[in-house]
């Protein structure tokens, strides 16, 4: 009889831990699953769960930190994640990067640990982390030295920049705009007085859209329904008179830009600017020149100098979008130029870039017109720009303000908001 108790018991923990296994694995699985539909939140949400149970694990530790450093403000929680990661590395042709069984990272670890040094502003710590990577035995012939050169280099440029900050003030939007939830991708009119951006609610991503009362906003009006979106949509820019909005879809397989009309009051469904534009690779962002007679757009499409690149494009006799033109290698470098602005009668253009004096991801610069040619682009500075990733600056009253969205801090809990920029007397903008 103890014999017959002690083998029941015996499947029974047999049984308990095959269920604990098959729920971690199952944890696993939806991690990679929300991983590859761009769900940071979600798949951050099952390694969690792995990485409680497993706390040494250097692969989930890794797939965890892949996670926070996607998650604005969240960046502080990736540098722990990575630490532990780094603990045990493999070369990349061996890791298993789907494989529940796998224990190891892969060596680039050590570049996404520099990565999130960087954005939380230790430069020092993520020279160090490129430096161990590109030193492994592991990194030649299996990793592009161009990237991690520029990232050494740009925590380089970082310390100079910081050491000179410019003259801006830089205040949050009022509680009409900013709320606990992230506010992200807003969009100013050219006269100041209106508003678009985007609400990340629990189910889904509102377009909101507000007007100037005085010196406050309006209540937002949502145009999900008007312009017929599920979350799928952001906004980019407003046409000078205010009456087209440019937006981008955003798909699991593209991006692609759309416009919406404003006819009495009331803004249209949202429609797409065609093959000339819009291609399989990605289209992440457009505006109109003040004339309307011009439309600038960023693109990752075939043939640029590597990367998003920014393209212009006139009107065909038929009126709509003719065949877009390389904005060239004074703006494009081979690294991701985008969210494009014009201003100031079109003779300032301001845009986010990885290349250029940059001090790490995007920065925004502004470049000036000169004639019929752009002279070289300047970083538009910090405390503007910092060591985390900034971009889509929308800039209003000539040139000389501007909104955009950022985490203020990287800090686990805080949410992205809209904050107005207005810049003085030491910027060389017309």
């Amino acid at each position: 009889m103890r014999i017959l108790l002690v083998f029941i018991f015996f499947l029974l923990v047999l049984q308990l831990n095959s269920q604990t296994r098959e729920q971690k694995r199952e944890y696993f699985d939806d991690g990679i699953y929300f991983l590859t539909r761009s769900d940071p939140e979600e798949a951050a949400f099952n390694f969690r769960k792995l990485v409680d149970a497993y706390p040494e694990n250097s692969h989930f530790n890794f797939k965890l930190g892949e996670c926070y450093m996607n998650i604005p403000g969240s960046e502080q929680l990736a540098v722990h994640c990575f630490e532990v990661a780094i603990k045990h590395t493999t070369d990349k042709k061996k890791y298993r990067d789907r494989d529940f069984d796998e224990t190891k990272a892969p060596l680039h670890a050590w570049f996404y640990l520099g990565n999130v040094y960087r954005m939380v502003g230790r430069l020092d710590d993520a020279m160090n982390a490129y430096n161990t990577f590109i030193n492994s035995p592991l990194y030649y012939g299996n990793y592009n030295l161009n990237v991690v050169e520029n990232e050494i280099k740009s925590c380089e440029r970082a310390k100079i920049i910081m050491d000179s900050p410019v003259d801006a003030l830089i205040e949050p939007e009022d509680s009409v705009v900013n709320t606990p939830a992230s506010e992200v991708y807003p969009v100013i009119s050219a006269d100041g007085n209106s508003m678009v951006f985007i609400r990340k609610l629990k189910f889904y991503d509102a377009i909101l859209y507000v007007r100037k009362n005085g010196t406050s906003w309006t209540p937002p009006e949502n145009l999900n329904p008007l312009i017929g979106s599920d979350g799928e949509f952001y906004p980019v820019s407003f046409s000078h008179d205010g009456n087209t909005l440019y937006l981008v879809r955003k798909t699991l397989e593209n991006k692609d830009i759309y416009v919406s009309y404003r006819q009495n009051n009331i803004w249209g469904k949202a429609e797409s600017l065609g093959n000339n534009i819009n291609t399989l690779a990605e289209e992440t962002w457009a505006c109109e020149t003040s004339d309307g007679k011009e439309l600038w757009f960023a693109s990752a499409r075939k043939g640029g100098l590597g990367g998003l690149d920014i393209y212009f494009s006139m009107p065909g006799k038929d009126g709509k979008w003719g065949k877009p033109r390389n904005a060239g290698k004074i703006i494009n470098t081979a690294f991701d130029e985008d969210c494009p602005a014009l201003s100031i009668g079109d003779s300032v253009l301001f845009f986010s870039s990885k290349g250029h004096y940059s001090m790490g991801g995007f920065d925004i610069f502004y470049v000036i017109k000169d004639g019929k040619t752009w002279k070289t682009p300047v970083n538009i500075g910090y405390p503007i720009n910092n060591t985390l990733d900034n971009y889509g600056y929308l800039p209003e009253q000539n040139g000389k303000a501007g909104v955009y969205s950022f985490v203020k801090q990287s800090e686990p809990g805080n949410s992205e908001d809209v904050y107005r920029v207005v810049l003085r007397s030491n910027y060389p903008i017309p």
